[in-house]
């Protein structure tokens, strides 16, 4: 359980731009062409984004996980809820970014860590 709750965080800010984040909108914004953009920057910018970034500091953090990438797909069936409908094609994308993320993540992981053996192998 322990370790659950080490992960908790970086589902919860995924599943805030899944939901959360356009029934906020809803509530704050009125003007219908506002709304719009917003929700439409959303899905193409910051979700993808985010989805990016924190799978970059999650991999960093622990590993690769295909558990991420499942828990990922999961959270993304709440934009049911919003937009009524499942949209594979966001679903690919995201998941996408999501790997790239990931890639990354343990590429800078690896390389940092390749660098602080050569610099402790040069320290004699």
């Amino acid at each position: 359980m322990r370790r659950f709750y080490s992960h908790l965080p970086y589902y919860l800010v995924i599943f805030f731009f899944y939901w959360p984040l356009y029934e906020l909108v809803l509530l704050v914004v009125s003007d219908p062409l506002t709304l719009k953009g917003l929700c439409i920057n959303n899905l193409l910018f910051f979700t993808p984004l985010v989805i990016l970034i924190i799978s970059l500091l999650y991999s960093y953090r622990f590993r690769f996980s295909f558990w991420w990438l499942i828990g990922n797909g999961l959270l993304f069936c709440f934009t049911i809820i919003t937009f009524g409908e499942f949209i594979w094609f966001y679903f690919l994308a995201y998941e996408i970014f999501a790997l790239v993320g990931m890639a990354s993540g343990i590429g800078i992981k690896h390389i940092l860590q390749k660098m602080k053996n050569k610099k402790l192998s040069q320290n004699p």
